[in-house]
């Protein structure tokens, strides 16, 4: 079975860990500073904060903008559910927004429509490594919280992803862009918002008493995180050759590839394309022959609010129409090869 992804570690990675474990030091310690300096430096931003995961940096990040009971958080449909997790942890109200169909990130015209009086913030995932229009939505007159997880290393005109809005989040969990295990990153140019999120993300020894978590990452993960950081432009690399491969190998299919944003460099995190009959009997044909496709979001938002589909048309379509091939650094050209030809419907010649 070819994977739908893998994370890619070498001995870097092992003699970096295995150096923590040597020094004793393995919770939160310089490790982790490190990390965050060299975090700074990549995406330009004034503070980073390391946390245990992606989601705490969403629910961290909502709790340091004041975000609570009463208040409203917009976020798209067409996206992971730890972005609802996030938002009912601090006792907001998601308002659920379409996405672009075409790029199939959260669509500014829905974004400006639900904006009101209570919205306290609009959380902006870079869905499958192709950034949203972050620079547009960083304009309105609410704070923005930038997901950069899946769009580590892609850029909007000459600006890194992770240096837009009030707060930029990343997860490192096995199958992103790095990884760290487990793990996540919050960024920021603001310093009241950097203090605040030190003082949330540890309870331990503090002289009042006030909302904290023990969030802390390790210097374990840290060490893993500088090693791979260091790869991430080889990684990014080698995500586009596989999808200039796909591209050039399935462009006369019938099958609907990604779009390509002018001025919107992706890094391709997900290889996603649409499939506008018959998405089930395409995903199990792959699977039967041995090529682990998925559906790139496991279910729209609004199907889990109990919302109708009625009002997500480019959502819902991209439900039933999405499907995402396996691509990642460590992925082979045969590997590859026998992916496009299983979708061009030709019998297999490549031993994988």
């Amino acid at each position: 079975m070819i994977p739908h992804s893998r994370p890619t570690l070498g001995p870097e990675e092992k003699e970096a860990v295995g150096a923590v474990l040597e020094s004793g030091q393995i919770a939160q310690g310089p490790k982790v500073i490190e990390w965050e300096k060299r975090f700074c430096e990549f995406t330009g931003r004034r503070y980073a904060i390391a946390v245990s995961s992606g989601t705490a940096a969403l629910q961290l990040s909502l709790v340091a903008l004041g975000v609570e009971r009463g208040g409203e958080v917009i976020v798209p449909s067409f996206t992971c559910v730890a972005l609802l997790h996030a938002v009912d942890a601090v006792g907001a109200r998601p308002v659920i927004v379409d996405i672009h169909l075409e790029d199939l990130n959260i669509s500014l015209v829905e974004v400006r429509r639900k904006i009101r009086r209570k919205t306290k913030a609009v959380i902006v995932p870079h869905n499958f490594g192709l950034p949203a229009q972050v620079d547009q939505l960083e304009k309105l007159p609410v704070p923005v919280i930038e997901d950069g997880t899946q769009a580590l290393g892609a850029s909007v005109g000459e600006k890194r992803v992770g240096s837009f809005g009030h707060l930029s989040i990343f997860s490192f969990y096995a199958t992103k862009m790095i990884t760290t295990g487990e793990g996540g990153m919050i960024l920021t140019h603001l310093p009241q918002l950097a203090e605040r999120l030190h003082d949330l993300r540890d309870y331990d020894k503090k002289e009042s008493y006030r909302f904290r978590t023990n969030s802390k990452m390790t210097d374990l993960e840290a060490a893993m995180g500088i090693e791979q950081l260091k790869k991430l432009p080889a990684f990014v690399a080698r995500r586009r050759e596989i999808a200039r491969r796909y591209r050039e190998s399935l462009r006369n299919t019938g099958i609907m590839l990604p779009f390509e944003a002018a001025g919107r460099r992706s890094v391709y995190y997900r290889y996603v394309v649409r499939i506008p009959k018959r998405q089930k009997e395409w995903l199990r044909r792959l699977r039967m022959r041995g090529i682990d496709v998925k559906e790139p979001v496991f279910k729209p938002l609004h199907q889990y609010l109990g919302l109708p589909s009625s009002q997500f048309p480019a959502a819902s379509q991209a439900f039933r129409e999405c499907g995402s091939l396996p691509i990642y650094p460590s992925m082979t050209d045969a590997e590859c090869e026998e992916i496009c030809q299983a979708l061009r419907g030709e019998p297999s010649r490549v031993e994988v």
